[in-house]
């Protein structure tokens, strides 16, 4: 199939990811040459190179002159790591920091919210959603316990995607976030409202409802982000 000349090189490269990703193509295996993927890709062999590039600036291949490129990750934990590392130690936990955190994690769950219909274990997924739910009631005297619930809840969402790129964002991402919002008091009627909020939309999933699942699930959030944020002054100030 020939590739939209603008597009060639991303769709290219996502789909050898993908490859590399579900495990099609192990670590320590080759990449066919680069003349085998232009033919298979009905391409010159500059989308492929660029493709290639692009691959192993994420961590999943090896380039070496004269050798087929290697495959040597099978995820992108590593590389998402690094990234998360990198942001810690070039920027300081300021308001804007913490709100682009924030909204990454927020943009991840709301992916998982919006293509949670395509899932392919949807009841066993909110089978787990529903325990989560049943312990946040149980531990409604405790704040802590019950937000600890609802990151199990939001990440049992994400994980149900199956999606390694946003999984892998996320794992890394949310730590940093969820340090700070340890930091922060919430009172019986607010963690109530929450776990209310997580119910509503478990039915929203369970009903197909997406527009109504990805809104419960940034209005969820953003009650976190807000009471986070209000920690947070707007000059820089290291995150004790």
């Amino acid at each position: 199939m020939e590739l939209a000349n603008e597009t060639k090189t991303a769709k290219i490269a996502k789909t050898l990811e993908k490859l590399i990703l579900e495990g099609k193509l192990p670590r320590g295996s080759f990449l066919p040459s680069q003349q085998e993927l232009a033919n298979q890709f009905q391409t010159s062999s500059r989308p492929i190179r660029e493709a290639l590039k692009l691959l192993e600036a994420k961590g999943l291949i090896q380039i070496n002159q004269g050798r087929k490129a290697q495959v040597c990750s099978n995820n992108l934990d590593q590389f998402v790591g690094s990234l998360s590392a990198s942001l810690l130690t070039q920027y300081t936990f300021n308001r804007k920091m913490m709100k682009n955190l924030m909204q990454v994690c927020t943009s991840v769950i709301t992916s998982a919210a919006r293509e949670f219909s395509r899932c392919e274990n949807r009841k066993m997924v909110t089978a787990e959603l529903r325990d989560c739910v049943a312990r946040m009631e149980k531990h409604s005297d405790n704040p802590l316990q019950t937000l600890s619930e609802e990151r199990k809840y939001f990440f049992t969402l994400v994980k149900a995607n199956n999606n390694q790129i946003l999984l892998a964002i996320y794992e890394n991402m949310m730590p940093l976030v969820i340090n700070a919002i340890k930091q922060v008091s919430f009172t019986p009627a607010e963690i109530e409202k929450q776990t209310k909020n997580c119910i509503y939309l478990l039915e929203a999933l369970e009903n197909g409802q997406t527009d109504l699942a990805v809104a419960l699930t940034l209005v969820t959030i953003s009650t976190i982000q807000n009471k986070v944020l209000a920690k947070f002054p707007d000059e820089a100030e290291a995150l004790a």
